[in-house]
């Protein structure tokens, strides 16, 4: 990674060369991991996904969606103040839009946190019993992985209303509107696995004899709820 120069002429410009913008470069290339040779895109996701797993979910929901409201409103001016120094709208190097757009796809396993979802069995095909991956695999970090797939695979192939972000809006907004559309997307697909999940475990723990009016209009509505999404995720998919 190397360091970046301390002025640059936007590309087949005669015009004197723009100084380096100091703070905003660092915050739009999220430390400098936009400056990494491959991929920068996805290494700005995992930084987002590596905060997540180190413990931000455990700050509780609403601090969670100011820290996301602060990188979005900060990536949007830090963004906006690169581009003349880039020398193109939207360059690979600004990262910290994928950052926003990560922790936005992360956003509904906020409330998971802490609860046991026990762990998914993979076929025998794909585990032997005597593997690590013969006793199931963790449901919790399944649905991380999950929302890291998903906001990268809406993030690159842009449909629909990605797409639509990405050219309606210009500058620092424009930079980062398309990655949260996509993060809002790759929420609603993590959505529906973590509240079939849920439904699973509660299902587990009602007594055999039921639970009673209340509980069993509870299950009714969740599971709804659960078809709900996933009737969402198939048309956005579609």
């Amino acid at each position: 990674m190397g360091n970046p120069p301390d002025s640059a002429r936007p590309a087949g410009s005669t015009q004197a060369p723009v100084a380096r913008p100091g703070a905003a470069l660092w915050i739009a290339t999220a430390g400098g991991v936009g400056f990494g040779p491959w991929a920068p895109g996805t290494w700005g996701a995992l930084l987002a996904v590596l905060a997540f797993v180190l413990g931000l979910p455990s700050l509780g929901v609403l601090p969670y969606a100011l820290i996301v409201a602060l990188v979005t409103g900060v990536g949007i001016w830090a963004s906006n103040a690169v581009e003349p120094w880039m020398g193109k709208a939207d360059d690979g190097r600004i990262v910290i839009d994928e950052v926003a757009g990560q922790l936005i796809s992360l956003a509904p396993l906020v409330g998971l946190h802490g609860l046991a979802l026990g762990r998914l069995h993979l076929p025998q095909a794909l585990a032997s019993g005597e593997s690590a991956l013969g006793a199931g695999v963790d449901a919790y970090w399944l649905l991380v992985v999950t929302a890291f797939v998903a906001f990268r695979w809406f993030d690159i192939r842009k449909p629909g209303p990605v797409k639509w972000a990405e050219q309606r809006f210009k500058g620092g907004l424009g930079v980062m509107a398309d990655d949260i559309v996509a993060g809002v997307m790759g929420a609603l697909v993590v959505t529906a696995p973590a509240y079939v999940l849920v439904v699973m475990r509660l299902r587990e723990h009602m007594p055999a004899t039921g639970g009673g009016s209340g509980s069993m209009v509870s299950m009714v509505l969740m599971e709804s709820v659960a078809s709900v999404v996933e009737s969402i995720v198939e048309r956005l998919l579609a």
